[in-house]
C-alpha cells in the first residue's frame, strides 16, 4: 500500500475531530515520525474546506465524500463526521479497499459495529477506531506499572468523568446535541471511552447495572451510571455528567487491586497519576514520566530524541490523536492487526447497549 512517497490520507469531515486529527498528522509528518501525505480532504462546508486546505497545504477538496474514497491516490481514509454518516462510509471505504480509521462511536449499536467489523474482515482491510484514552500517556504509565509490579487481584474501579455539554462549546459539535444525528447521548458518546479503559484493565465485564438521566433540554441522556461486574469478580464504577457549569473538563480513574492502588487525574490543569504498593511510600508521577511510558509503547527512542518530535507528543491537545495514527498507520505500513480496531469496539459497544437496555428495564442485564 501507498507508494513510494508513502502512505497518503484522506480525511473527511472537519469538524473538531477532524481539525484535531489533520493537526496531529502534519505533526507526525512535520517531525519525520512517518512518511506520510495529506492528499485530500472532504467535507459539505466549503468554508471549512478551504480553509482546512490552506492551514493543512491539502491540494485536493471534494465536497463529496465518495469522490475522496475513490481517488486513487489514497490509501487510507480517515472518517470524522457525526454517528449518522459512519456505517456508509465505513462500507464505502472498504469496498475502494482503503485502510479505515473511524470516530467512536463506531455506529448507533453494536449489532451495527458488527456488521461494519465483518464488511472490514470480507474486504480484508485494516481498521482503527478512536478509543483514544487507550493512548493517554498517564493511563500507559499505569499499564506499565500493572505489568512490572505485583497489584495482584483487580478488586474495584471507579471512574467520574465531567465536561461542559458539547453545545456549549464550539458550533462544529452542535450535532451531538441532536438526537436524531448522534443516536444517544453521554453513554454512548463519553462512557464508551471509560468502559474501554475499564475493560482493557480489569477484563471482560459480565453484568451491568445502569441509570441514565435526561436533565437537559436536548433529547438526549447527559447523565450515566454503572455497576459492572467483571469475569475475576472485579467491580468497576462509571459516573458521566454533561453539564453547563463553567469549570475544566474532569477525568478522574482509581484502580484498587489486592496489594496496591493506582490513582489518575486528567485534564484537569493537574494532570497525575499516584500509585501505592503494599508496603512502599506513595509515589505521584507527572507528564515528563508519563510521556516515557508514551514513547516506550510506541517503539520510539527517547534518546537524543528531537524537539520536533518530543513536543507534538508533548501537546496534551493532540497527543493522544498523533500517538494513535502512529501506531494505527505503522500497522498498515507492516500489514499488522492495529489496536485499538473494529473488533475492539464491538466489546465496548456491547456494554453500552447492555447498559441501555438496563436503564431501560430498570434492572441488572449478564453479557451473554
Amino acid at each position: 500500500m501507498g507508494s513510494e512517497a508513502g502512505l497518503r490520507l484522506g480525511l473527511i469531515g472537519i469538524g473538531k475531530s477532524g481539525w484535531t486529527h489533520l493537526a496531529a498528522l502534519k505533526s507526525l509528518k512535520d517531525a519525520g515520525l512517518l512518511n506520510i501525505e495529506i492528499n485530500a480532504v472532504s467535507d459539505i462546508d466549503k468554508t471549512k474546506l478551504k480553509k482546512a486546505a490552506k492551514e493543512f497545504n491539502v491540494l485536493t477538496v471534494y465536497e463529496d465524500h465518495l469522490e475522496l474514497i475513490n481517488d486513487e491516490t489514497i490509501d487510507v481514509v480517515y472518517i470524522c463526521t457525526p454517528i449518522s454518516k459512519h456505517t456508509e462510509m465505513v462500507k464505502d471505504a472498504a469496498r475502494a479497499n482503503k485502510a479505515i480509521y473511524c470516530d467512536k462511536p463506531l455506529a448507533h449499536s453494536c449489532p451495527q459495529v458488527r456488521e461494519l467489523n465483518a464488511v472490514a474482515i470480507d474486504s480484508s482491510v485494516q481498521t482503527s477506531v478512536g478509543l483514544m484514552l487507550r493512548y493517554d500517556p498517564f493511563l500507559l504509565y499505569a499499564k506499565r506499572l500493572v505489568e512490572k509490579h505485583n497489584f495482584g487481584k483487580p478488586l474495584l474501579a471507579h471512574i467520574h468523568d465531567d465536561q461542559q455539554f458539547p453545545l456549549d462549546k464550539m458550533d462544529y459539535t452542535q450535532w451531538r446535541g441532536d438526537s436524531a444525528v448522534p443516536g444517544g447521548g453521554i453513554l454512548l458518546h463519553q462512557s464508551i471511552q471509560d468502559i474501554d479503559v475499564i475493560s482493557w484493565f480489569f477484563g471482560d465485564i459480565v453484568n451491568v447495572y445502569a441509570q441514565v438521566g435526561f436533565y437537559g433540554d436536548r433529547g438526549v441522556e447527559d447523565q450515566a451510571s454503572l455497576i459492572m461486574q467483571h469475569e475475576d469478580g472485579a467491580t468497576s464504577t462509571i459516573d458521566s455528567l454533561w453539564h453547563w457549569l463553567d469549570r475544566p473538563d474532569e477525568r478522574k480513574i482509581e484502580f484498587f487491586f489486592e496489594n496496591g492502588f493506582i490513582g489518575i487525574a486528567l485534564e484537569s490543569g493537574n494532570t497525575h497519576l499516584d500509585y501505592h504498593l503494599k508496603g512502599e511510600d506513595q509515589v505521584r508521577v507527572h507528564s515528563e514520566n508519563a510521556e516515557e511510558a508514551l514513547l516506550e509503547h510506541l517503539h520510539i527512542s527517547s534518546n537524543n530524541l528531537a524537539l520536533s518530535v518530543r513536543k507534538p507528543l508533548s501537546d496534551a491537545a493532540i497527543n493522544k490523536h498523533l500517538a494513535l495514527s502512529y501506531s494505527f498507520l505503522k500497522a498498515v505500513m507492516s500489514g499488522e492487526t492495529p489496536s485499538p480496531n473494529f473488533l475492539e469496539a464491538v466489546s465496548a459497544h456491547r456494554i453500552v447497549d447492555a447498559a441501555y437496555e438496563s436503564s431501560n428495564k430498570k434492572a441488572p442485564i449478564d453479557i451473554l
